[in-house]
C-alpha cells in the first residue's frame, strides 16, 4: 500500500549548475550530493555500468525532496521539455508573497512565462495567483499563492 511521496526527480544536463540554482532558491545546500555507481544503481535504473551524479534537496515547508540527476554513464540525449509536451513534468511550489517571489525568481535567473503573477478566475483555486517559470536548465517551476485563511464569522 502506498503511504506518501518521497521525492520528485528530474534528469538534468548539468547537475552542478542545477544544484547551484536550487541552493539559492531554497536557501540551503543539498542534503545529499554524490556520485551513485554501485551495482544496485545499474539494476535500479536498468542501464549497465550506470553512473549518476545526484543532488537532493528538501523542498521548504515539507518532507518532499527534489532529486536532480545527471547521467554520467550512459549519456542521455536532450529532449524537448516544453511544458505542453506529453511526459513533461513540473515542480509546483507555494509562496505567501507571490509578487516578491516572482521578482526573486527572475533575479535568480529563472525565466517567467507571463509578465507577472496571473489571477486564477475559475475552479478550486479561484482568487489565488500563479506563475510559471523556466529554471536555467529549462525545467518548469510553478509557484502558486498560499491559501489565505478566512476570518471566522462573529
Amino acid at each position: 500500500m502506498l503511504t506518501g511521496v518521497s521525492h520528485i526527480g528530474f534528469t538534468v544536463a548539468d547537475v552542478n549548475a542545477a544544484a547551484a540554482f536550487y541552493e539559492r532558491l531554497f536557501g540551503r545546500p543539498p542534503e545529499v550530493r554524490r556520485i551513485y555507481d554501485a551495482p544496485y544503481t545499474s539494476d535500479q535504473v536498468g542501464y549497465a555500468d550506470a553512473r549518476l551524479d545526484i543532488a537532493v534537496f528538501r523542498v521548504p515547508g515539507g518532507d518532499v525532496r527534489l532529486e536532480l540527476i545527471q547521467y554520467l554513464h550512459p549519456l542521455g540525449v536532450p529532449v524537448d521539455i516544453e511544458t505542453n509536451n506529453p511526459g513533461t513534468a513540473h515542480l509546483c511550489l507555494v509562496s505567501d508573497d507571490l509578487p516578491a517571489e516572482f521578482a526573486r525568481m527572475r533575479a535568480l535567473g529563472a525565466r517567467p512565462r507571463s509578465a507577472g503573477p496571473v489571477l486564477i478566475t475559475s475552479g478550486p483555486n479561484r482568487g489565488r495567483r500563479v506563475a510559471y517559470f523556466r529554471d536555467p536548465q529549462g525545467l518548469t517551476i510553478e509557484i502558486v499563492e498560499a491559501l489565505r485563511e478566512e476570518a471566522p464569522c462573529a
